[in-house]
Order: structure tokens, then C-alpha cells, then sequence
């Protein structure tokens, strides 16, 4: 048996070797004109009324980046919080992971206040009409996660059902927190009106899973999630191949779950089918999410994402993490990548 073979045959039985097999496959990002911008836990969100593009990023504050085109050249404008969130808690000066959606004439920016490695951890809301800097009002906190709990309330992502129930994905791995959570949200899209439930949780170390978002397409939810080592790489030091970030999937027809992968096993007991790993300069991708670009004349789902870039003047240092963009086909039933 080739080596192909039985990484092929291992993948079936543990999901999360799959970079090994795929890794050559996955189409570079599209070309990004003009300076070097930093960009991780993308949030891109295309204008309703002029058709520009507004990308959000952990850092900054909230930081808020603009462009007329999709490939360029982007410009840092700002930030949702310059100063800072209303939650009292420690990272409250250091927004991550903000996801912003337009529901009705309104712009929701859910963004999580923590620090490293704390389960001391709040998701809060935000809202403007434009998205532009100075215009957002912050609403303070949603949820809330501490010491102890099953869940880290960071990472969150607001979709709507087909029964327009609004649901919130959120949570990452730490040595209480158990990967990823949903609950309920009322239709102020502020109250919180369930309990957590888990919807995807990795058994396998080092495989943290997090930065959850989750996608309707056809007759199918996608739940994406990141995981693996996301940042602090050292390159004299990294971690063992397909250790690094990358990025899975499961699906279900309802957007509470059960998710299942490729393979039908759940994503709660560390199933997961492989979107995006590292290849060539792409090193460590993940933060994912999806829009839909309007600038065709047509609709097209674009698949958004961090990575470090391998040639960067630090090699393999998060401090250049970019932004990566990607069409999707989903011919299979499942979503693959294609160039832009």
C-alpha cells in the first residue's frame, strides 16, 4: 500500500488527517493590489447602497477596512469601538472577532471582549445603518461565560433559521470550554432565550476548534469552524504538519444540527470534512466565513479567511496575517474551493 493510500484509508477513520491528502489542491487566493493590510477573523460585508466593501477584523478595535473592488487596493478607516466596549471586562480596549450581517435597514456587529487564554469572556452587539467609523452605537453585552463553564462566549456568528429563529454560534476550545455552542436569540436580536447546546466539539489534541460560522446553501446548513494552532507561530519552531489552523465542515438540514461530515460522523464526536489547509504560501488559514458579491450583476458566494503568509518579511509570523478570497462550486453537495 502507498503512503497516499493509507493516509487516504486513516482519513476515513480520523477526519482531521485530511490535510495531509488535500493539501495540493486548494487554489491560491485571489491577488490583492496595493499595501500590505492585516486582517484576522475576517467579517466582509458588500454595501446594500453603493456596493462597497467593508472587511472588519480582530484588533483595532473592531478594526474597519474599505474597498471599491474586491481585489483592491483596501484602505484601514477605522474602528466599530475606537473607544472601547461598554463591557467591564478585561479585552474590553481589544475587540475580536467581530461578525457583522444587515438585517432590515440595520448593520449587527457581534464582537467578543476577552483575553488570551481567559474563559472570562463576553460577546457583545453593536449596530450602525452605514458601517461607517463614528457611526456605530454599542449595545453592550449578550452573553456572558466565566471560569468554569462548558463554552467560551468568544467567536460568535448570527444566523436565521427557515423559521426565523435567530441563532448564535459561538466558543472555542480551552481546558474547560468544549469547542462550539449555540443559543437562541429573541427577536430584538439582544436576548439571549435559550440554554447552550453543543453542536461540534474535537477530541483530538492539539485540534482547538473555534470561529464558528454558519451558511445556508440549497437545502443544507454548512457549519465551518477553525482548528488547529491559530497564531504565534515561531518558524524555527512550528507545529507539526496539519497541527496548524485549517478549515472543516459538517452539515444539516436544520441549523441547530446534528451536524455530520462527508463521512456521516457528527461533528460533536470530532468528525469534520477538510475546506482549506495550508499550501504553498498559505500557512495556517481559517476565521472563515462567506458573502455573497453583488459587483457581477450576478450573486456569488465568496469564501473569506485569514492565513500567514509564508513569504512574508517574517516568515510565517501572524503579525502579517492577510486576507484570503476564494470562489466556492458546490456541485458535490459539499463546499470546495475555486480561484476568483
Amino acid at each position: 500500500m502507498s503512503w497516499v493510500s493509507a493516509l487516504r484509508m486513516l482519513a476515513i477513520i480520523f477526519p482531521f488527517l485530511l490535510t495531509f491528502v488535500n493539501c495540493a489542491n486548494f487554489p491560491d487566493p485571489l491577488p490583492l493590489e496595493g499595501d500590505f493590510f492585516f486582517v484576522h477573523d475576517p467579517s466582509l460585508v458588500q454595501r446594500r447602497s453603493d456596493g462597497k466593501y467593508f472587511l472588519f477584523t480582530t484588533h483595532d478595535k473592531g478594526g474597519i477596512i474599505t474597498a471599491d473592488n474586491l481585489a483592491g487596493p483596501w484602505t484601514v478607516v477605522g474602528s466599530i469601538l475606537p473607544n472601547n466596549s461598554s463591557i467591564q471586562l478585561a479585552g474590553r480596549d481589544d475587540i475580536w472577532a467581530p461578525d457583522v450581517s444587515l438585517h432590515g435597514d440595520t448593520y449587527y456587529a457581534y464582537y467578543a471582549v476577552s483575553t488570551f487564554g481567559s474563559q472570562v469572556s463576553a460577546i457583545g452587539l453593536a449596530t450602525s445603518t452605514s458601517m461607517d467609523p463614528g457611526t456605530w452605537t454599542d449595545h453592550g453585552q449578550v452573553f456572558q461565560s466565566t471560569t468554569g463553564d462548558a463554552y467560551n462566549a468568544i467567536d460568535p456568528n448570527l444566523a436565521i433559521d427557515d423559521n426565523g429563529q435567530t441563532v448564535l454560534t459561538f466558543g472555542e476550545f480551552s481546558m474547560e470550554a468544549s469547542d462550539i455552542f449555540q443559543v437562541n436569540i429573541a427577536n430584538d436580536f439582544f436576548t439571549v432565550d435559550s440554554n447552550p447546546r453543543q453542536v461540534s466539539f474535537n477530541s483530538t489534541p492539539p485540534q482547538p476548534e473555534e470561529g464558528a460560522f454558519l451558511w445556508k446553501h440549497g437545502d443544507f446548513y454548512y457549519l465551518f469552524f477553525s482548528s488547529g494552532t491559530c497564531c504565534g507561530f515561531d518558524a524555527s519552531a512550528l507545529p507539526p504538519p496539519g497541527d496548524e489552523y485549517k478549515v472543516f465542515v459538517g452539515r444539516s438540514i436544520s441549523a441547530h444540527g446534528p451536524f455530520l461530515d462527508a463521512n456521516g460522523i457528527d461533528l460533536r464526536s470530532s468528525g469534520g470534512t477538510l475546506v482549506l489547509a495550508s499550501h504553498g504560501n498559505i500557512y495556517a488559514p481559517g476565521g472563515q466565513g462567506i458573502f455573497v458579491d453583488r459587483s457581477t450583476g450576478s450573486e456569488r458566494e465568496v469564501f473569506v479567511y485569514h492565513y500567514v503568509p509564508v513569504d512574508s518579511p517574517e516568515p510565517y509570523s501572524d503579525t502579517f496575517a492577510s486576507l484570503g478570497l476564494n470562489g466556492l462550486d458546490w456541485t458535490s453537495g459539499w463546499p470546495v474551493l475555486t480561484e476568483l
